[in-house]
């Protein structure tokens, strides 16, 4: 798979994971944006060798719960 399709399919995993943590934490989502792109998280899921691009929104959550 190419450096574009890994990217679209993080990017989808990010947008959905700033509003689930929005809702979730009670926060806005400009909040929980700058939350999860200001983490190792966010670094990691850019990290495409690691595979965690390849997983969903919820597991992306739980990965930034574990490292926060």
């Amino acid at each position: 798979m190419g450096i574009e399709k890994k990217t679209f399919c993080a990017d989808l995993i990010l947008a959905d994971a700033i509003i689930d943590m929005a809702d979730e934490d009670g926060i806005t989502w400009q909040e929980a944006r700058s939350k999860i792109i200001n983490s190792a998280a966010y670094t990691a899921l850019y990290d495409f060798e690691n595979g965690l691009w390849e997983n969903g929104p919820d597991y992306f959550r739980d990965y930034y719960k574990k490292i926060a």
